[in-house]
């Protein structure tokens, strides 16, 4: 009898522990008197228990994150705006630390640490943070909230803070155009602004090796952010810098709140998996990722095309090689169009009418071969020299620093003034709106291609007349989404399209093709992420810029090579260079995999990008002109629509190459030709 009172005294013991620290199959939280332990199969986190916050120990999947304790003490910062001018930067030093509390997050368990700041001597201001594991999920997710008594706002935070042991030949991924890996050098900070080019997507990793550490923000209203890694000896510490907005801080409740989580996890098979298991998945769930490519109404014109020209002027010299190059590539090539508006490249923005005398003929002369065509504009830029900035109150429509001033760029090409536009003014849409619209209407084209909305980070506002909240936040995206929409929607010619620079994805699905030409190469090796994550939803067109002066030195080879194998719209080429003497190995190369491209829409139109190959056996390298040591033959691996494996192997060589494939059989792919494999 006493051992069965035992027995179901233990019973019922463990039984309100379940109730109490969590649930016995996902996450549980316990507690020693040193620490405070959060775990689930996966995941395992220590907090040690004292006067201030740190981590000491954060394993995931098994890895080991943090080397040392004692680098984790600054989990956050908060910069306030008080009603005096007064713009502290806090710091947790800054206040009191007063521990944490368990509760639930989202059906999840989850701990809130707490900490109590003073901005004024009669308000305390809670500071919570939350870290909270899904049950059985291999990732933590971190949120905070702050305190914002009257008259004070939240201005910017750097959420989360968490610095890890640096692994040993560690590299890090940032998603800046297609992806680029940076062998880590210290002391560096790497940043990626996200939405842009060089942070198309809101994540790094972290990898070598052993595998790979995930960093993202679940965010999707696609706000303004900038993510980090700051390198030392050591560590690592992984950021994200946010320009708050001020409608972030609601004065009700006196509270703000970051409007989203933000997730770490690991891999151990590595960068790719972890971009394949954590961040696709995530965006299925945003309204940009969706969209199936099939559900948005592409022209099948564009779906058809294969090749790329990009014209500059509108010479004879220029028609002459447009006409030569669509008698090379055929019809359905594309034209790109440039310096078309009457004033010099990159000046008198938006004042581009009248257009040169000749290029509507020119228009009508490409499509009369069974061509298409869109003339460049931008999205973005105000001349503030220009007729029109005086005349409608451009200034008006001007994003605004905090102490009032306007952005202001000056570029190579033009060296002039330009100022960045807010895309809420109603001013600035009505007048990209009126541009589309006659552009369409005089000059007969195929579409428009608007310039650096998908390629330019947005800038905080301050203006109080553009109707959105001052500062950062979604406003910057979801204006152009407003302007995009209402363009498809009333202004947008049956057939045509729209068009626009990089790849930042919360533009995908505004646009019916992005032009993919500033991944950085210099210091990095571009990496495919982006294919890996989104190149079932978009159609993209090039790789990198093509040479401006010449393009028979090799570089523009491998442009080409890898171009195909992402299964992008290849060229993008001026048509001048290509089109002499010395460039027939160049241009024959385009050639020859635009029509094997031709037969590929069934795995480049809707299809999935899986990885890279680099296959062995006789694969020498070559110093390729900015883009350094290179295989002459390269390869990537897909699956179509309809569940198809196939791989690709593309040789720019001169000369023939037998390589190994994965599956240690070998093959022979002849110089400048590509070939297709059924898996």
């Amino acid at each position: 009898m006493i051992m069965k009172r035992v027995y179901i005294f233990i019973l019922v013991f463990l039984m309100n522990i379940a109730a109490v620290w969590g649930q016995a199959n996902g996450t549980q939280i316990a507690e020693t008197d040193s620490t405070l332990i959060m775990q689930n199969s996966k995941v395992r986190i220590e907090f040690p228990k004292g006067k201030i916050f740190d981590i000491s120990k954060f394993s995931l999947n098994g890895k080991e994150l943090i080397l040392n304790k004692g680098n984790n003490t600054i989990p956050w910062t908060l910069t306030y705006k008080g009603p005096q001018g007064e713009n502290p930067v806090l710091f947790p030093s800054h206040g009191e630390y007063t521990g944490w509390s368990k509760e639930k997050k989202d059906g999840h368990m989850a701990i809130s640490f707490h900490w109590n700041m003073r901005l004024t001597y009669d308000d305390l201001v809670p500071v919570i943070m939350i870290i909270s594991i899904p049950d059985d999920s291999d990732l933590v997710h971190w949120d905070i909230q702050a305190g914002t008594p009257e008259g004070w706002l939240v201005s910017n935070t750097q959420f989360p803070r968490v610095t890890v042991g640096r692994p040993e030949k560690a590299k890090l991924i940032t998603s800046a155009g297609w992806g680029a890996e940076y062998d880590l050098k210290n002391p560096q900070v790497y940043t990626s602004s996200y939405p842009s080019v060089t942070g198309s997507m809101q994540l790094l990793l972290l990898h070598n090796s052993d595998g790979s550490l995930y960093y993202a923000t679940q965010d999707r209203n696609a706000c303004g952010k900038d993510l980090r890694a700051s390198v030392s000896d050591n560590n690592v510490t992984l950021l994200t810098d946010v320009v708050a907005s001020e409608g972030w801080s609601n004065h009700q409740s006196k509270t703000f709140s970051l409007p989203w989580s933000t997730v770490i996890g690991y891999s151990n098979l590595g960068w790719q998996d972890a971009a394949t298991k954590w961040y696709r998945p995530f965006t299925f769930t945003t309204e940009w990722g969706n969209k199936p490519l099939a559900s948005r109404n592409i022209p099948q014109w564009l779906l058809d095309t294969d090749t790329w020209i990009r014209a500059k002027g509108v010479s004879d010299t220029v028609r002459n090689a447009v006409k030569k190059a669509i008698d090379l590539y055929g019809k359905n090539t594309f034209v790109h169009w440039y310096f078309w508006h009457h004033y010099p490249y990159d000046t008198h923005y938006p004042d581009y009418f009248p257009a040169k005398a000749g290029f509507a003929d020119m228009i009508a002369e490409v499509q009369r071969r069974g061509c298409h065509t869109v003339p460049y504009i931008n999205g973005r830029l105000w001349d503030p020299a220009s007729d029109s900035y005086s005349t409608l109150n451009g200034i008006s429509a001007s994003c605004r620093k905090p102490d009032g001033m306007l952005y202001t760029e000056i570029y190579p090409t033009s060296k002039v003034l330009n100022t960045v536009t807010c895309p809420a003014s109603e001013l600035w849409q009505g007048i990209i709106t009126d541009l589309v619209i006659k552009i369409q209407k005089e000059l007969k084209t195929n579409g428009v291609y608007i310039d650096q909305i998908a390629a330019a980070a947005p800038q905080p506002c301050w203006a109080t007349n553009h109707g959105h909240a001052r500062g950062g936040g979604d406003y910057w995206h979801k204006s152009y989404r407003h302007l995009m929409d209402s363009l498809r929607n009333h202004h947008l010619e049956p057939g045509n399209i729209l068009i626009s620079e990089e790849n930042a994805e919360c533009y995908i699905d505004m646009f019916d093709l992005l032009l993919t030409v500033n991944s950085p190469h210099d210091g990095c090796r571009i990496v495919p992420l982006f294919p890996i994550v989104y190149s079932d939803r978009l159609i993209t067109a090039a790789y990198t810029y093509s040479p401006t002066d010449r393009v028979n030195r090799g570089d523009f080879l491998y442009q080409t090579m890898q171009c195909f194998l992402y299964g992008s719209q290849l060229g993008w080429v001026d048509p001048t260079l290509l089109m002499k003497d010395e460039a027939k190995r160049e241009a024959d190369f385009l050639k020859e995999l635009s029509n094997l491209r031709k037969k590929q829409h069934d795995v480049f139109v809707g299809g999935r990008y899986i990885k890279e190959i680099i296959p062995g056996g006789d694969n020498p390298m070559v110093n390729v002109p900015g883009f350094g040591k290179m295989n002459v033959v390269a390869g990537s691996e897909w699956i179509t629509a309809n569940g198809k494996r196939v791989q690709y192997y593309v040789n720019m060589d001169n000369t023939d190459h037998e390589i190994v494939l994965p599956d240690s059989n070998k093959i022979t792919v002849k110089a400048l030709q590509g070939i297709r494999i059924n898996l």
